[in-house]
Formats: structure tokens, C-alpha cells, sequence
């Protein structure tokens, strides 16, 4: 690889120069890439030309042609092969679809992948579509980029063990010359067929007192799914509901637009029993994007009833209702925690907890910032099954959880309590889940921790717990995986075996380790932890409710009634946020109420 600027442009000039003088079409501009044309697809500095080569190189992009220089000797003999112009072998196609950009070998019928995790790597060719950006130089040239970062770039590389690899930017050869190659005809049609069957589909899962599972034991689902196979799952719900509507299933494309468009059907729904049995829908229903909803209602006045939920279904910074950002401390989950928005914040249904490398234009003097937050003086509560949808980005130095703190802490950490729901280091494929006292942690009393795994965390899992007066239980995916129990043993409990007589709040965050036991942080990478949702239920006998009301979107409080939170404070007229603020009409925001002796979910 080279770093000539001079050089790169008077050869990318002579190329074009030459090659335009053969009458072949040459676009200069995204504007002008035709998808019912098949081109060439060739580096001017390195002579090279971009080819699959599946008999000898599997899935790898090769090269013909390619010549190197002083400082970039050709690695391979084979690189410099000639090019047979009329092979589909050497033919691309670049077409637009649904907004993306895809680069398709006509031979080989796979799509070009330059890379998915930056650094050096080989350019490959697979069979699922990824999409490409594509930016014009000013000289008419291109470059291709399927993941962003500074190491990203479709380089030739003569002296690598891949002749087409990934590179920066600001190399000779990250830019490529696209010309037509009238000796092989474009597919269109088996590309799109293609692009259509093998494009991954996005899966949403959406419940309310309940989860979908994939298995009757649990596990998790990702975020898309392979078209046209079928999709397994199990409807689970807590103890005391039912699913009245069933699961419904909605699939195609656009599910959030009109049923219908330009006289097409964009998608389709239909219902399915909600069953703890496996129940599948068919591979011709995995047609395109899929949403699963699950809606479960209380029958059983005496069930564990909705106290708090977070759905993040917002934008930017989470609901102040409800959250305030962690601080920085001197823990080590805590010592580089910034407010930094970049760090924290709710898209795409999610809440994003990140620690990335401290920007240039931050002015905090630190390695990283990490993000979270906490429900402290917001939301806490005594007792309760209390659960969360998670995933996480493995790496060394990770060290994301999910846990909860007394809010008050008269006698201090660890004497007060500390219940980790869920925490996972590293690259591990573990989980923990863990309870701090000053029995467990100043007294070496054991156990106070278990394991549950393997997991693949690029999938979606619910942990939760349960706690009550005399144990804690916790649940991966369903599973009851370990208990902590209340001793009967006087002098244990005045060791401090049992602090969880109090109430205590939530705690979402994305931090990193520092070598005592999650690895050091990798300061040059980002973490990235997210949370699909958050929810607590207390039993009837807690919230001292036996009536659950469901409104709608219209609820306003009026007739003179009043509404009251959960901790029993009056909010009509409800309080905005600011100083005497009011919301008008007497509305309330989403959340949970107790209106005329009910309580009522906005």
C-alpha cells in the first residue's frame, strides 16, 4: 500500500485517459452506475482487477493483472493472472435496493463484503447481502465501504495474503475505476431474487406480562432472522395471565406503513395461540420483516401486577421520570461514567449504554466515558420480580449489568446490600449473578454468586429476579438458575447475612474493567450494552391493588377524579417537570396510575 498522492492521481488520470478512448462506458458518479449493466471493477494504480476465483480461492475477492512496486512486491503469482473479460467470474453488478447499495459478482452470484470489523482483513464474497457505501472521488474513481471506522476501505494490496483487502482512505489503492463489460450481460432479476430471499430480516418482539423464546426452555432471539426458514418460538407469561388476541405475527416489508401501496400488498398478519408449546410460523410467512406481538392480561386478582416498566421506545436522553444518569465515583464501574449523550440514550426501541473513547472535542480528561443510569429517588421498590432484555457487544475489558442498590444506606457498601441481577465480563459467555453483603463480601461467607452459560449475547435474553422476605432467585431466558436464602441463624443475620428488608432501585450501565476482574479496558474500542426494556411487578398483597384497568392513549384524568403514583402522591393536575408546570386537559403520560381505587396502565 502506498501513500503517493502525486502518484496516485497522474496514474488514475493516464488509466481513464486510455480507457476512455475505447468507446467503453465509464461512470464517473454514483448517479451514473446503472443496475442493468455489468462492469469491471479495477484498481489503475496496481493494474489490478477485482475477480471471484471460487476453484482456488473460495470466497475470497481476488485479483488479475495486478502489478506491484518497489514497495508493494506481489505477495502470490497467481494475483497477476490475466483477466478473461468474458467470464462472469470478473463481472459485477452494482445495484440500488430499498435505499442500499449492494455489489453483486455475476459468476459467483454472492454479494461483496469489503469488511465487518475494521482492521486488516481480506475482502470476501458471501452469500447474505451487505450493504455498501459508495462515494465518487473527484477524479471520477470510487471507493467501497461496508463498515464504518478508519480501517474500512476495498484496498488492493499486492504484497498481503489477500490481494484485496481493507485499508484506509488515503491509499492508492481504496480507489477503484468502474467500466462497463459489454461481454457479459446483467441479471437484474436473479440479483434481486436474490438480494430479496437473502437479505436478513428484522425480528421485533413486542410483550407486555410475558416473553417469547425461541425454545420451551428459554434462550434468545436476535435482531434479524434468515428469510423463507422457518421461525420457532414458546409464548411464556407470568403466572395469573392470559393472551386473549393470541400472538400476532405480522410479515413483509414496511410493517409500520399502510397494508396496501400502490396497489401492492406491502404485508401481512395473522394470529397464532400463545402457547407455552413450540409454535411455528412458516417459512413462506418469513417473507420479509417480522413483528411478534404478545399482549397478555391479569385474570388472577392475587397475580404479580405491572408497578413500573420502561419500554424505551423514546428518543435521545431516557425519561426523566424515571432515570438520572450514574455519576462518576472512584469504583470501577463508576470511575469514567460521563452525562454525555453520546454515551446514554433511547433509539430504535432500545436504551443505548456505550463506553467509547473520550472525543477529541470532549473536555473530560479521561481514557473513556461509560454511560448508565439509575432509578435512585425516582423509582424503588421492596420485593417484586423485577426483569430486563438484554444484549451485549463481547470484548475485553466489557463489563455491562443490570442491578440494584438500597436506597438508603444508613450502614454503607456492603453492609446495606447490593442484588446483581445480571453482569457478564469480557468475551466471556457467562453470566453472574451475585448478591454483595458484609456476610458474603468482609466475612468470606459463601456462596454468594452462580454462573449460568454459555450464551451468545449478540442474541436478546431476559434476566430477571424474584425476592421476597426470605430468598432471592434469579432467571436466565425463563430458567430459574440459583437462589439466595434468608439464614435462620441469629447470629448470621446480626453478621449482616440478610440486609434485604429495605427498598432499592434500578441500575442500567455500560462500564469496563480495569484488571481485577473484568480485563483491562481496550480505550481504543467502543462497548455498547443495550436494553429493550425494563419491568417490575409486585404481588396484589404488596401494591394492596386487586383491580388492573387498561386505558388508552386518550386517558385523561377528569370527572373529578384524582391520580396517584405508586408511592400514593396525588398528581392531578399531573406536574410537567418544571416548577408548577401542568400538563393541559388534565392528561397523563404513559405510565402506571391508581385512579378511583384501580390501578390503570397508560
Amino acid at each position: 500500500m502506498i501513500h503517493s498522492a502525486f502518484r496516485h492521481s497522474l496514474l488514475a488520470l493516464t488509466a481513464l485517459l486510455a480507457i476512455t478512448a475505447s468507446g467503453q462506458d465509464i461512470p464517473s458518479t454514483v448517479e451514473e452506475l446503472s443496475a442493468d449493466k455489468a462492469y469491471t471493477i479495477r484498481n489503475p494504480h496496481f493494474s489490478a482487477y477485482a475477480i471471484s476465483s471460487p476453484d482456488d480461492h473460495d470466497h475470497y475477492v481476488w485479483a488479475a493483472e495486478m502489478i506491484g512496486d518497489d514497495d508493494h512486491p506481489i505477495k502470490n503469482p497467481s494475483y497477476s493472472l490475466p483477466l478473461d473479460p468474458a467470464s462472469p467470474y470478473s463481472a459485477w453488478m452494482i445495484v440500488s435496493y430499498e435505499g442500499q447499495w449492494y455489489i453483486y459478482n455475476v459468476g459467483a452470484r454472492q454479494f461483496l463484503v469489503v469488511g465487518e470489523t475494521g482492521g486488516i482483513q481480506a475482502t470476501t464474497l458471501q452469500d447474505t447481502p451487505i450493504p455498501v457505501t459508495i462515494a465518487a472521488t473527484d477524479d471520477g474513481l470510487f471507493t467501497f465501504i461496508t463498515t464504518d471506522g478508519q480501517r474500512n476501505y476495498m484496498c488492493a494490496a499486492p504484497q498481503m495474503d489477500y490481494p484485496v483487502s481493507v485499508w484506509t482512505a488515503d491509499d492508492a489503492g481504496s480507489v477503484w475505476q468502474v467500466e462497463e463489460d459489454t461481454l457479459v450481460a446483467a441479471d437484474l432479476q436473479t440479483c434481486i431474487d436474490l438480494i430479496e430471499r437473502r437479505l436478513p430480516a428484522t425480528l421485533t418482539i413486542i410483550t407486555r406480562n410475558g416473553n417469547i423464546y425461541p425454545r420451551t426452555d428459554g434462550g434468545g432471539f436476535p435482531d434479524q432472522i434468515t428469510p423463507y426458514e422457518p421461525l420457532t418460538f414458546s409464548a411464556q407469561s407470568l403466572s395469573g395471565y392470559t393472551c386473549p388476541d393470541g400472538v400476532k405475527v405480522r410479515h413483509g416489508r414496511n410493517l409500520h406503513g399502510p397494508r396496501w401501496a400502490d396497489g401492492r400488498q406491502q404485508w401481512s398478519e395473522f394470529t397464532l395461540e400463545a402457547t407455552e408449546d413450540l409454535t411455528t410460523i412458516p417459512a413462506d410467512s418469513i417473507d420479509g420483516d417480522i413483528i411478534i406481538t404478545a399482549l397478555w392480561e391479569q385474570t388472577d386478582p392475587d397475580a404479580m401486577q405491572m408497578v413500573f416498566s420502561d419500554e424505551f421506545d423514546g428518543l435521545g436522553e431516557p425519561d426523566a421520570q424515571w432515570w438520572t444518569r450514574t455519576l462518576r465515583q472512584g469504583s470501577t464501574w463508576n470511575r469514567w461514567c460521563s452525562s454525555d449523550p453520546r454515551v446514554v440514550f433511547q433509539q430504535d426501541g432500545a436504551l443505548h449504554c456505550l463506553a467509547i473513547p473520550t472525543p477529541s472535542d470532549s473536555q473530560e480528561n479521561i481514557p473513556m466515558l461509560t454511560g448508565g443510569i439509575k432509578s435512585l429517588g425516582l423509582v424503588s421498590f421492596q420485593y417484586g420480580h423485577a426483569e430486563a432484555r438484554i444484549k451485549t457487544n463481547q470484548w475485553r475489558g466489557n463489563f455491562p449489568a443490570f442491578w440494584m442498590m438500597p436506597a438508603s444506606s444508613p450502614k454503607g457498601w456492603p453492609n446495606d446490600g447490593e442484588i446483581d441481577i445480571w453482569e457478564t465480563i469480557d468475551a466471556s459467555t457467562q453470566s453472574w449473578h451475585t448478591v454483595h453483603t458484609n456476610w458474603t463480601f468482609n466475612l468470606h461467607h459463601g456462596p454468594n454468586s452462580q454462573t449460568f452459560g454459555p450464551l451468545d449475547y449478540s442474541l436478546w435474553h431476559t434476566f430477571a429476579v424474584d425476592w421476597d422476605e426470605s430468598s432471592i432467585t434469579w432467571y436466565v431466558d425463563g430458567q430459574r438458575v440459583w437462589s439466595y436464602t434468608k439464614s435462620i441463624d441469629p447470629s448470621a443475620l446480626d453478621q449482616g447475612q440478610w440486609p434485604f428488608d429495605a427498598p432499592f432501585y434500578l441500575i442500567l450501565n455500560q462500564s469496563v474493567g480495569d484488571g481485577s476482574w473484568a480485563a483491562n479496558a481496550d480505550t481504543g474500542h467502543t462497548y455498547e450494552t443495550l436494553f429493550d426494556w425494563v419491568r417490575v411487578y409486585q404481588p396484589a398483597d404488596i401494591t394492596g391493588l386487586n383491580e388492573l384497568e387498561v386505558r388508552s392513549e386518550e386517558l385523561g384524568v377528569g370527572n373529578g377524579q384524582s391520580a396517584y403514583d405508586l408511592q400514593g402522591r396525588k398528581l392531578s393536575p399531573f406536574p410537567s417537570g418544571g416548577a408548577g408546570g401542568r400538563l393541559p386537559n388534565g392528561q397523563l403520560p404513559k405510565g402506571i396510575y391508581i385512579i378511583g381505587g384501580k390501578k390503570v396502565v397508560k
